[in-house]
Formats: C-alpha cells, sequence, structure tokens
C-alpha cells in the first residue's frame, strides 16, 4: 500500500513540476538521462524512480526530496532547522570539516533548499570560493526571503575576497546597510516594553563584540604596549556590562583578550607577562565551563536575559588544545618558555 501511495505522489508531482517548468516528457527524460516511457509510468503512478534518483529529479525542479515525495513543508522546514541546528554546534565549536558535511548532506536531502544553500556559502566560502559565488549568486537571483539573502550577500563579500576578487568584494561590501539603516536600530525605537528590552540586550551583545572583533582584527597594526592596553579596553567593556561574570559569552571574549596579550607579551620577550595573561585567560575559560548549562545572569542590563550553553564550545578544551598547538611548534617567540614550570601549571588548571 504504501508503494502505491508513493508512486500516486511521487507522479502526481513529477507532472506538475514538469507543466510548471513547460516541458515535455520526451525533454525531461533527456534531462535526466532516462527513457521517455519511463517518465510516462512515472505520471501514470505505474511505478517510481529509483531512489538514488530522487535528489536529481528534485534538483531539477529545485525542489527538496520532500517536497517531490508530497511530505509537508511544516515538516520539511523542521528537518531542515534540525540540519541548521546542527550546523551551527559545528560552527560554535570551530569544527569547519564537520560544518561542511553537515551542509552537503542536508543540501543532498534538500537540495532546492534556500537556507541551506545560504550556509554552503558560509561553511564553503575559504574551500571553495568560486562554487559558493556561485551557489550564492543563485541564490541572491531566486530567493525572497531577506533574512536568507542577507546572510548570502554578507558572505559573498568573503568568498569574492577569497577567489582573489578584492574590488567585487569591496563593491558588495559597500552597499550592505551602514549600522544606523538596519532592523535592528529602526526596531529599538518601535518595539516597547518587554520586547524592546529583549531587543536592546541583543544589540548590546552584538554591539560589544563588534569591538572585540575589530580590535582582534586592527591589533598588530600598533606597539606592543598599546596592543596590551586594546585588549584591556576591550576586555573592560565587557566588565562594565557583565559585571558579574556570570555570561559564557563575555567569559569566552575575555578569555581571547588574555590569550592575545599573552602573545604579544612573549613576542616581546615579556616571558613573565606572557605567563601572567595566560592565567587571566585559563581563569576565565575555568569560570565559563563552571557556570550551569542554562540560566539567568545577576548583570543589571541582563538581569532577565537567559542564556543557553548548548551551542558554545568548552573554553578549558580550546585553550588547551591551542596552548599545546602553539607550545609544541618551533616559533621562536615561544622559545624555552614550554619548559617552564608556569607553562606546565597553567595546563594542569585546564585539565
Amino acid at each position: 500500500m504504501e508503494d502505491i501511495f508513493m508512486s500516486i505522489l511521487i507522479g502526481e508531482n513529477i507532472r506538475k513540476f514538469r507543466k510548471e517548468k513547460e516541458i515535455s516528457q520526451e525533454t525531461l527524460a533527456e534531462r535526466l538521462g532516462v527513457t521517455f516511457q519511463a517518465v510516462s509510468r512515472w505520471e501514470r503512478s505505474e511505478g517510481y524512480p529509483d531512489i538514488s534518483m530522487l535528489p536529481i529529479i528534485a534538483g531539477f525542479f529545485n525542489v527538496s526530496t520532500d517536497e517531490l515525495l508530497g511530505i509537508s513543508q511544516n515538516r520539511q522546514d523542521e528537518e531542515v532547522e534540525k540540519i541548521i541546528l546542527e550546523c551551527m554546534q559545528y560552527d560554535a565549536h570551530y569544527a569547519v570539516e564537520k560544518l561542511q558535511d553537515c551542509v552537503d548532506k542536508g543540501l543532498k536531502m534538500y537540495p532546492g533548499n534556500f537556507k541551506l544553500m545560504s550556509w554552503y556559502v558560509y561553511a564553503f566560502q575559504r574551500k571553495e570560493p568560486l562554487k559558493a559565488i556561485e551557489v550564492g549568486a543563485y541564490v541572491m537571483n531566486n530567493c525572497h526571503n531577506e533574512e536568507v539573502r542577507g546572510f548570502v550577500r554578507r558572505n559573498l563579500v568573503y568568498a569574492y575576497r577569497n577567489n582573489g576578487q578584492i574590488d567585487k568584494a569591496v563593491e558588495i561590501a559597500e552597499a550592505l546597510p551602514h549600522y544606523y539603516d538596519t532592523r535592528q536600530d529602526v526596531l529599538r525605537d518601535m518595539l516597547t516594553g518587554k520586547e524592546r528590552l529583549e531587543h536592546v540586550q541583543h544589540m548590546c551583545i552584538d554591539l560589544a563584540y563588534e569591538f572585540w572583533l575589530s580590535i582582534r582584527k586592527i591589533y598588530d597594526q600598533y606597539s606592543t604596549d598599546e596592543q596590551i592596553e586594546l585588549f584591556q579596553k576591550s576586555n573592560a567593556i565587557y566588565d562594565a556590562i557583565y559585571e558579574n561574570d556570570d555570561m559564557p559569552i563575555a567569559l569566552s571574549r575575555k578569555m581571547r583578550n588574555y590569550q592575545g596579550m599573552a602573545e604579544v607579551s612573549l613576542k616581546a620577550g615579556r616571558i613573565e607577562d606572557g605567563f601572567k595573561y595566560m592565567e587571566k585567560a585559563a581563569d576565565c575559560a575555568i569560570i565559563h565551563d563552571k557556570l550551569p548549562k542554562k540560566a539567568y545572569s545577576k548583570c543589571i542590563l541582563f538581569s532577565c536575559h537567559p542564556y543557553d550553553r548548548k551551542w558554545e564550545a568548552k573554553p578549558c578544551i580550546e585553550l588547551k588544545k591551542e596552548l599545546l598547538s602553539d607550545f609544541e611548534t618551533e616559533d621562536e617567540f615561544y622559545g624555552e618558555t614550554r619548559e617552564r614550570k608556569e607553562y606546565r601549571q597553567i595546563m594542569g588548571m585546564l585539565d
């Protein structure tokens, strides 16, 4: 009975999608590499394609395999969201290859899904920039979801840069909205009550991140003392708005800043300072990993803002992995520091 039902659904959908494309059975057969009689049988519900052909047929019609099979759009949306959440988890853990595998797997299941295609642009803009550009261009030309288009547009900048097309990357970047032309800025003025509070909380998180990220992009243009001061200024912002050290995101960013200060100090031959900052980085990682999985912060600005660490990386694990990688190399500025007791003590803290 299930086979008969599947045959009817697939047959009806193939016929419907073919009519929408305004092509004949012969043309479809030629494009799919099958006989005209096979297509005719499918549409008469006298059989259905081999399962290995479903993604190919769905891709030709620019629909998902679920749509081809007649599965509801709601179910497809739910499945796609699950895949994207999995992608977010790998992204949070900097697991690039697993992220790419997850995106590939999702697109094999739902080859015409714009959200998954947008994640392809993000995941592959370094490894396969030209393909990412092609996929991104397709989304921009066919998708009407502005959130998806915005995500693609931003990542196309990096794809073009990684493909050596700097002028094109700059052209797209300059066409992106200014800070004050974004929905975040307008919604802050339009919303009221609790909705405005939650919206502004998210804006503050984003603004602190933008300052943190910007410092990391330019600090190497300054002297050693100035570099240290810039990292300290970034930490001061996090200390000001997350005064209780009970928000995972703030501790993770502060850890990275202390890690940067340690590296700058070691490169300058300031060994004692280097280990001092490295220990502070370890302290942030330890406090982070001891926080509950889900909770509310006691910071004034975020007192009613919950956090969920479901997709966050483990700073202790990440920091130890990076320190091991750094200190086991022959980089000149690390010198003999890997043999010092301070290094072993810090590594022991992170166990």
